[in-house]
């Protein structure tokens, strides 16, 4: 895992296969809490990441009943 340290409001971009995703951080009011906007083209999926358990467990369980 890497861990990058940036300013709020301050852009990073991360390179996936031919993909290019933008992150940007954003400030709140809420101590502890930090906010995120991506930006993606429609071809790359963006889950949170028990969302992204659940698709990977479904994948699975359909796999096994075929």
């Amino acid at each position: 895992m890497q861990i990058l340290t940036i300013p709020f409001e301050e852009t990073f971009y991360v390179k996936l296969q031919h993909e290019t995703v933008k992150i940007v951080t954003f400030t709140t009011n809420d101590p502890g809490i930090i906010k995120f906007g991506i930006e993606a083209s429609r071809g790359i999926q963006v889950h949170r990441e028990e969302i992204y358990e659940s698709i990977k467990n479904k994948k699975s369980v359909c796999e096994i009943i075929e």
